[in-house]
């Protein structure tokens, strides 16, 4: 049993995209203005009690781990079970690396100094750096080990059902706002076997709205090719 399906690689090219975003967003602000940091800081904000929702970058990482490990990681234990153990200790690494960034964001702007600030901002950044290269890792370990286990050993049809009940635990906010990272993330190929997906069997106001999704964040000339090759 060998399939195609992927259920890893593309939303992990749209928290990649999410990851280089933010990375530039810490190198590049002022931590001396109150207000450019007040808004990197709401941004950094760790609440798991909302992280359903698209609330904020790292509720986004969180939530995307918890997505794993209610749907794919159970069933995937049987055939993996080494592996699933190991990635579900790297989400527990990952996590308390988030809660101390959101703990440290949450500090940051209420600190009266500009020097303060800045040396706070510079520390955050550098905590942001250890994240991302751990979850690069993590993220790569996903897509070159399990991928391949979850290809052997389920049809398309049972990833895609997981896909499937993945997305239905979604709220609507947090579905469209990982989808506008994800599919400007994605090449052609990619987003016209997904658009493809959507198109086949998602009822028509939920195609209107991703379609709108990818004509917005999309470049022109990628998003031409893919309605084309789509037929929408």
């Amino acid at each position: 049993m060998t399939g195609k399906e992927d259920l890893f690689t593309p939303v992990h090219k749209g928290l990649r995209a999410m990851m280089y975003d933010l990375s530039t967003r810490l190198q590049t602000t002022d931590f001396t203005d109150r207000v450019a940091t007040q808004a990197l800081a709401t941004d950094l904000e760790v609440d798991f009690a909302i992280a359903r929702s698209a609330g904020c970058f790292l509720c986004a990482f969180a939530a995307h781990a918890h997505d794993e490990e209610k749907v794919v990681f159970p069933r995937s234990a049987a055939a993996a079970n080494a592996l699933v153990s190991e990635l579900i200790r790297d989400h527990q690494g990952l996590t308390r690396r988030e809660l101390e960034i959101g703990e440290r964001a949450r500090g940051l702007a209420s600190l009266s100094s500009r020097e303060e600030r800045m040396a706070a901002g510079i520390h955050l950044n550098q905590l942001a750096n250890d994240l991302f290269a751990a979850y690069f890792a993590h993220m790569n370990r996903e897509e070159t080990e399990l991928v391949p286990v979850m290809r052997e050993h389920f049809t398309d049809a049972e990833q895609a059902q997981m896909r499937g009940a993945i997305i239905a635990g979604f709220q609507p906010d947090r579905l469209f706002a990982l989808l506008g990272w994800m599919l400007p993330a994605l090449n052609v190929s990619e987003l016209t076997d997904l658009i493809g997906s959507v198109k086949a069997g998602a009822p028509p106001p939920l195609m209107k709205a991703v379609a709108e999704i990818g004509a917005a964040r999309v470049d022109a000339d990628r998003w031409a090719v893919v309605r084309q090759n789509v037929g929408i």
